[in-house]
Formats: C-alpha cells, sequence, structure tokens
C-alpha cells in the first residue's frame, strides 16, 4: 500500500517536472527576456536552445528578386521568387526542400562573396552565374533578345514584415542573347 502511494506521488512529481521542463524548452527557443533568464539560471544548460549550426539560425531571410528593362531607362517592376510555398501536405512531402536549401545557400555565398568582391568580380563566381541563370529562366518567354535582366538579394530580420528590407547586392544588368 505505502509503495502504491510512493510511487504515484512520484510519477505525480516527474510528470509535473517533465512539463515544466518541456514549457521552459519551449518558451526559451526565441531570444527575448524571457529566454536569457537561461543563461542566468541555467548553469549546468538543463534547458535546451535548438540552434543546430548558428549561433541565432533563422534571424534573417533572404529574398530573391528579378526584372527585366525593354532598354536602358524602363524597368518591369521586381519580382519575387517564392522559395516556401505551404500546402497542407508540407511537413510530410515536401519535394521543394532541397530546391530551395541550395538557393539559400547559394543566398548566403554571395552575401558573403559580395562584402569583399565588387560586382564586376563576382560576376564570375558559381553562385551569381547560378542565380543569374535563374531569374532569366524566370523572366522566360516575356524578354525579347533586346532585353535585359537582373536580379537582387534583399535580406529581412525578424518574422515576416517586421524590418525594413534591406538590399544585399544587385547584380550588373546582363542582356539576353
Amino acid at each position: 500500500m505505502m509503495i502504491d502511494i510512493a510511487s504515484s506521488i512520484f510519477g505525480v512529481i516527474g510528470v509535473v517536472i517533465f512539463s515544466v521542463w518541456l514549457l521552459l524548452t519551449i518558451a526559451f527557443q526565441k531570444n527575448n527576456e524571457l529566454s536569457r533568464l537561461t543563461t542566468r539560471f541555467d548553469r549546468f544548460t538543463l534547458v535546451p536552445r535548438w540552434s543546430f549550426f548558428t549561433p541565432d539560425p533563422g534571424a534573417s531571410n533572404f529574398h530573391f528578386v528579378y526584372r527585366s528593362r525593354d532598354d536602358k531607362t524602363s524597368a518591369s517592376p521586381w519580382l519575387e521568387l517564392n522559395l516556401s510555398p505551404r500546402g497542407m501536405f508540407f511537413p510530410l512531402w515536401n519535394p521543394q526542400k532541397r530546391y530551395r536549401e541550395g538557393m539559400i545557400e547559394l543566398f548566403q555565398l554571395l552575401a558573403l562573396f559580395s562584402q569583399n568582391n565588387s560586382a564586376e568580380r563576382l560576376q564570375f563566381t558559381a553562385p551569381y552565374i547560378i542565380l543569374l541563370n535563374v531569374a532569366r529562366k524566370r523572366l522566360g518567354g516575356s524578354l525579347s533578345s533586346q532585353a535585359f535582366y537582373q536580379f537582387a538579394l534583399v535580406e529581412t530580420r525578424g518574422p515576416s514584415g517586421a524590418s525594413v528590407p534591406r538590399v544585399r547586392f544587385y547584380s550588373l544588368t546582363h542582356p539576353v542573347s
């Protein structure tokens, strides 16, 4: 009888402790005032932070935009490549995942390369050439043989629309033919 009561009390205590631990883990994933408490009170890092490959993953979003020009003066509006169309089965079936991951890697490489190089030198790098080809294919048959096109990388920080977009890179204007 005493063993049953003790085991049920320890069971309840265990459920409460793991429930609090789960709630703290969820609460401390975002970088906010509440999560800063972990560094002060969690000396043994009992509450995990799921930052796999960087100290602050997902802090910024890159947007790939592109446009065409009929001649040197008139340009079309910027069009954005949507890399994350989300459907109902997105968590289960995501055939575009590798394409999206590859594009994000190209954005990061080009942003990194652009810090130390001019656009004239960058146009000979693999990320630049691949992204230029993506822009040309996206514009497709709407371009005349005398048209020009270009792309840009725009960065936003935080959730969608939370910050002012910052242009990280403009490509040169390239002829279609």
